[in-house]
């Protein structure tokens, strides 16, 4: 089981984990997980159980946070408890880095916000190297 000193260290030998995604909820992301460990290790070991049963290398991060969320509903005690959407990709990402078996198991997609800004970027080089 992974804990969050272990993330920690992860997060700071990796300041640039989470490039492309949203900064203030990279933020909330980071308040958020001290106190929902069992959430990360729950979706660690889901995709792994995942990875070894079905020997899949790929696969879907919402996926595996959608059954996450049913679980919550179903087992949880806690009637204010939610799994918001907004920490599922920083999960995913900081997984892939933390657990070596899990690398490379999730697409990164960037905020919607970056891929306009990588558009543009992509979109300036082309219009330099055709003038």
């Amino acid at each position: 089981m992974t804990t969050y000193q272990d993330l920690c260290r992860v997060l700071e030998n990796n300041p640039n984990i989470f490039l492309g995604l949203d900064k203030s909820r990279e933020l909330k992301f980071r308040e958020w997980l001290p106190e929902n460990m069992r959430v990360y290790n729950a979706f660690v070991n889901f995709a792994l159980e995942l990875k070894r049963n079905t020997r899949r290398d790929y696969y879907s991060a919402r996926a595996i946070w959608e059954r996450l969320r049913w679980q919550s509903l179903v087992e949880d005690t806690d009637p204010d408890f939610k799994l918001s959407d907004s920490s599922m990709p920083f999960v995913s990402w900081l997984s892939m880095e933390a657990e070596p078996e899990m690398k490379g198991m999730f697409q990164k997609r960037l905020a919607k916000s970056m891929q306009k800004e990588q558009l543009k970027i992509e979109a300036a080089r082309l219009l330099k190297q055709y003038n």
